[in-house]
């Protein structure tokens, strides 16, 4: 049996993850997930493991946070829009997913 949930998705550069992962376990959300991200982004592109950078905590990652609740999701990126995303650059969105064993999210 599958169930509805709301993941978010943001990304990010590496140099504030911790900064973001606070939030997220401040919001309440059980967990989450962290991948290496590369791209073209509206700037330039973005390096990836591949290619190298001139300093490892400006490459970018993708932080996954699945939420039984769409409302734990929002304040989630709320928080990171409001204390981080004014500094620095990133980019957020949610996605409908669903999930097996809901207790764990």
């Amino acid at each position: 049996m599958f169930y509805p949930a709301t993941k978010l998705i943001i990304i990010t550069e590496t140099f504030i993850s911790d900064d973001v992962c606070k939030i997220i376990d401040d919001c309440g959300a059980k967990g989450y997930t962290l991948v290496p991200a590369g791209g073209k982004g509206l700037h330039h592109l973005h390096a990836t493991a591949e290619k190298a950078t001139v300093a490892e905590d400006f490459n970018n990652i993708k932080i996954e946070v699945v939420c039984s609740e769409r409302k734990i999701a929002e304040l989630i990126a709320g928080r990171i829009l409001d204390e981080c995303f004014l500094d620095y650059p990133g980019v957020m969105y949610l996605e409908n997913v669903e999930i097996m064993r809901p207790v764990r999210f």
